[in-house]
């Protein structure tokens, strides 16, 4: 018989917080990650266990007396899907301890992590998710060859270069944009009416859109409103933030909810937050759409190119098959953990 396995894989449990935080950190500072790639336990906190849906998406392989070797999780979220609610999730921050990779033969640790996590969360049940995606890199090739998983389509971008001195579009007389601190319950109505006209996308409600944007500990993000100047009605919301993801110190469009059709209110969302990439002084300012949206296009026929990245989109369903994501899914920047 075959020696039994030096680990053990099961799912997160209340106490491990602080050893997963350990093995993220010492991963990704073994293989040269980025600035900014290292975790704080609040960060930990306020992404895996503070996120809207209130579940958990984490299975860990435990050692006797190492503790955490590696993590394989997801961030939980509630998509409407098809004019229903479920469950999905956004897979980030994998990691596996650099001396464990090939332990035990193949498929090795990373591999054994990702089928457990995946055979556990990923279904039509009421606690599973219906999709799960991401943004992969180096394990890209293991991830589709052991786990299945498969290109949606490429991360584009739209852009606009802001040099100082640049003059942002105005904003029509009859709309008022402003900063908030927090979106309010009128953020839902607005996603309420908005939702239909969705296929596939994170529900974007005053209680996800305060946690992702407002709440997150170690960034800071600018939230806007846009509404009538008559009587007060929302039309569009906003969220501006900086980030490295395309260069360093690019300005971010990261999300944004209104109508389709509503070209007066994206215009003046569009020129206060040019107008704050502007005075940051980023030179940049980028978004991310599906290609088929409308407004991609809307995007493009107000001065904005696009470029490619080099990420990708890839994903794992238990139904529906890449192409159905392609040409219904809605997803902006702030559907990642970019910025």
């Amino acid at each position: 018989m075959p020696a039994p396995e030096p680990w053990t894989i099961r799912p997160y449990q209340l106490g491990d917080e602080a050893a997963i935080v350990s093995c993220h950190n010492a991963v990704f500072a073994a293989v040269g990650g980025p600035a900014g790639s290292a975790r704080s336990l609040s960060h930990w906190r306020w992404k895996f266990a503070a996120n809207p849906t209130g579940q958990s998406q984490l299975m860990l392989a435990m050692h006797a007396h190492e503790g955490v070797l590696g993590v394989y999780g997801a961030i939980p979220l509630q998509v409407t899907f098809a004019g229903q609610r479920r469950l999905a999730g956004q897979v980030v921050d994998l990691c596996v301890l650099p001396h464990w990779w090939k332990q035990g033969g193949e498929p090795g640790l990373f591999a054994r992590l990702g089928r457990a996590f995946l055979d556990r969360w990923l279904g039509t049940g009421p606690e599973q998710s219906l999709f799960l995606y991401g943004l992969p890199v180096a394990a890209w090739r293991r991830g589709a060859s052991q786990l299945g998983w498969q290109i949606v389509r490429d991360w584009d971008i739209t852009f606009r270069e802001l040099p100082p001195g640049a003059v942002p579009r105005p904003v029509p007389d009859d709309l008022v944009v402003a900063e908030v601190a927090r979106f309010g319950a009128d953020v839902d109505q607005l996603f309420a009416r908005v939702e239909p006209s969705l296929g596939i996308a994170t529900v974007r409600d005053s209680r996800y859109l305060n946690w992702r944007y407002a709440d997150h500990p170690d960034r800071q993000h600018v939230l806007f409103t846009c509404r009538d100047r008559s009587s007060d009605a929302l039309r569009g919301i906003a969220v501006y933030g900086v980030g490295d993801a395309v260069r360093p110190n690019t300005g971010c469009l990261l999300d944004w909810l209104l109508p389709a059709d509503d070209g007066e209110a994206m215009t003046a969302l569009l020129g206060a937050v040019e107008r704050r990439a502007v005075a940051d002084g980023t030179g940049l300012l980028c978004s991310t759409w599906n290609h088929l949206d409308p407004r991609f296009l809307a995007m493009q026929e107000r001065g904005y190119r696009v470029r490619g990245t080099q990420w990708f989109l890839v994903l794992a369903s238990a139904a529906h098959d890449p192409v159905y994501f392609r040409e219904n899914w809605y997803f902006t920047l702030g559907d990642s953990d970019l910025v």
